[in-house]
């Protein structure tokens, strides 16, 4: 998703690093409520710097893939 976006903007590839993403849902089940992952580019390479697994529900409008930190 965070390569098909900056593709999306025309962000070109040696522009990535130190931008991060962020995911979040409320899965129908299992046994959270609702899970976070946040990822940053690091030189080459995806690292997850973020996973949050909750027993609360989030709110709508924080569930979704959205940009936490932009191209530098």
């Amino acid at each position: 998703m965070a390569e098909t976006h900056l593709r999306t903007h025309e962000v070109p590839e040696e522009r990535w690093s130190g931008t991060a993403f962020r995911w979040a849902e409320n899965p129908p089940e299992g046994m959270w409520a609702s899970i976070v992952l946040e990822i940053e580019r690091r030189g080459e390479e995806w690292i997850v710097t973020r996973i949050d697994r909750n027993r609360e529900v989030l709110a709508e409008e924080e569930t979704g893939f959205r940009e936490v930190s932009g191209v530098r």
